[in-house]
């Protein structure tokens, strides 16, 4: 591999570095925490509660009031879990950030406000 090549590949991976939030946020229902707590923010199997959420993949977002918005407007979870969201924090920094992109289902040219992970994030670094 080229030297320039190399730094373009460090100056792409800083770029995402910095546009990527300190504190994410992801809003569940309060029927879905011992779950959670057990197994970690783990959708592979779990029912979706929007029809184009892919499995495997956690929405984050990187203000608490969008990531409330999502869990109030589900389409797939029962009626009363809605009067109970539940809004879970987590720091970039103890992310696998090479699983982390920019939601695909928004269309914006704007910085990116949701992301989705690709993976599991486990219990140990959530915070409520």
């Amino acid at each position: 591999m080229k030297k320039s090549d190399l730094r373009n590949i460090i100056k792409e991976e800083l770029k995402k570095l910095h546009s990527i939030p300190q504190v994410l946020y992801h809003a569940t229902y309060k029927e879905l925490l011992p779950s959670i707590k057990e197994k970690g923010l783990d959708t592979r199997k779990a029912k979706l509660a929007w029809e184009d959420s892919e499995p495997g993949v956690v929405y984050l977002a990187n203000d608490p009031h969008v990531a409330e918005s999502y869990a109030e407007t589900s389409e797939n979870v029962p009626e009363e879990w809605l009067d109970e969201i539940v809004l879970l924090k987590i720091l970039s920094k103890d992310l696998d950030l090479s699983k982390l992109y920019k939601d695909r289902n928004v269309r914006s040219d704007e910085e990116p406000s949701t992301f989705e992970y690709h993976g599991v994030i486990p219990w140990e670094i959530i915070k409520l």
